[in-house]
């Protein structure tokens, strides 16, 4: 009967609403829970209700099952599912522990409507994984083709620095304060990703929901 310590939500609201900003929000939807998918089913009311929620009021995409990296059926099922739930057209993705190969990721996401994309960065280790800074359009090489497929490079991801680089959240916030820096230099967008574990209030995160907000305070 405790409360949820991953449910970050309405703290998270309050927080973008008072910086007037606007986050994407990322939903994993598979239809079963497996090793690397642990999501709430999509059927389940509260997951549901929390996706109308958001979508009504953000930008939301699709976060692809482990399970769907290399099934373009599955993929299209769980962007249809969202979308049913939601009543939005999805056309953003962000993919599931950053797995993705090139160029078939790319061109399944492509082929299942996905305009958006956010995965070019690192799954172990912060920086700038295309060496770029600003959201550009993907090229297929081996078609030699410049696609519609928009990249939005991200260079943080908290999951990088407190499992793979083992920092502090006050070594974070000073990672975090260098790329601020190192993208504004150049004029370009800097992408960020979090999840709502490390906004919750569980011990295991505790000093990440304070770090993010005086990052938004002094930013």
């Amino acid at each position: 009967k405790l409360r949820d310590p991953y449910e970050a939500y309405e703290w998270m609201d309050a927080l973008h609403e008072q910086y007037q900003l606007q986050p994407h929000y990322f939903f994993l939807v598979a239809a079963k829970t497996l090793k690397y998918d642990r999501n709430t089913l999509p059927g389940e009311p509260a997951m549901q209700a929390l996706v109308k929620q958001h979508g009504h009021k953000y930008t939301i995409g699709i976060h692809p099952s482990w399970q769907s990296g290399d099934n373009s059926k599955l993929l299209a099922q769980e962007i249809k599912v969202l979308e049913k739930i939601s009543g939005k057209k999805i056309t953003t993705s962000r993919q599931h522990y950053i797995r993705f190969s090139l160029p078939h990721t790319y061109r399944l996401l492509i082929e299942a409507g996905i305009r958006e994309d956010y995965s070019m960065g690192y799954g172990s280790i912060n920086g700038f994984r295309a060496s770029f800074a600003s959201p550009f359009y993907w090229y297929d090489l081996l078609k030699e083709v410049k696609t519609d497929l928009l990249l939005h490079p991200f260079c943080y991801m908290e999951a990088n620095s407190f499992f793979e680089q083992k920092y502090s959240a006050q070594q974070a916030l000073d990672e975090m304060r260098h790329y601020y820096k190192e993208v504004k230099a150049v004029g370009g967008q800097l992408v960020t990703i979090w999840h709502n574990s490390f906004l919750g209030t569980g011990k295991l995160y505790k000093g990440w929901r304070e770090i993010y907000q005086k990052f938004l305070e002094q930013m």
